[in-house]
């Protein structure tokens, strides 16, 4: 199947998990091309997290009505695993490889004032609001739909911070160190 429903929808305004919108993710299996994903944290019982529940549960009927059997993976809104007091929504495209064998853009990110994104990699925390249509599909373990992310805006932004797990040691005296390793000293420093 393909995109039976060309109409750009939004989400409310929600957190990002797992943001890989700047640079697509790598996949499991290398055969697999690379994805662009998030995942969008909703508060299960606020009228607007609703309200897009039932929008996404209509578009499911629209495409496969009542009586299909659907897929475990069929829909994209599930109980976050931690907290049931929240609803988790996973959007995914993957990374499209033209004949000429360039990739095609990601979605496009705009800032609060709908500026152009500045290439800052999305930190979870962030709150975004995306653009996505639905892919409808059915497979013999039942049908579904996919929600592909256009674009997105970032209201509120959180760095990606990327931890340095070293920064908690402290030296250790009398222990071992690695042959050859010189302080920061330069020798020569002063000569030029």
């Amino acid at each position: 199947m393909t995109d039976s429903n060309a109409k750009v929808l939004y989400t409310p305004l929600a957190e990002a998990r797992w943001a890989y919108l700047i640079d697509p993710r790598p996949q499991m299996d290398p055969d697999k091309p690379m994805a662009w994903s998030v995942d969008l944290v909703l508060p299960a019982n606020d009228p607007k997290t609703i309200e897009f529940h039932k929008k996404l549960e209509d578009a499911f009927i629209a495409e496969h009505g009542t009586k299909k059997r659907r897929s475990d993976k069929g829909f994209p809104l599930k109980p976050d695993k931690n907290d049931p007091d929240l609803l988790v929504c996973k959007f995914k495209a993957q990374q499209l490889v033209r004949r000429d064998g360039t990739t095609a853009p990601g979605p496009k990110l705009i800032d609060a004032k709908k500026q152009p994104w500045d290439g800052s990699a999305i930190g979870n925390g962030s709150k975004l609001i995306v653009a996505f249509r639905i892919h409808a599909w059915d497979r013999p373990e039942g049908c579904g739909i996919s929600l592909i992310p256009r674009a997105a805006q970032v209201v509120h932004f959180v760095p990606y911070l990327e931890e340095d797990a070293t920064e908690g040691f402290e030296e250790q005296a009398g222990g071992y160190t690695v042959p050859g390793v010189v302080d920061e000293f330069d020798e020569f420093g002063d000569e030029l």
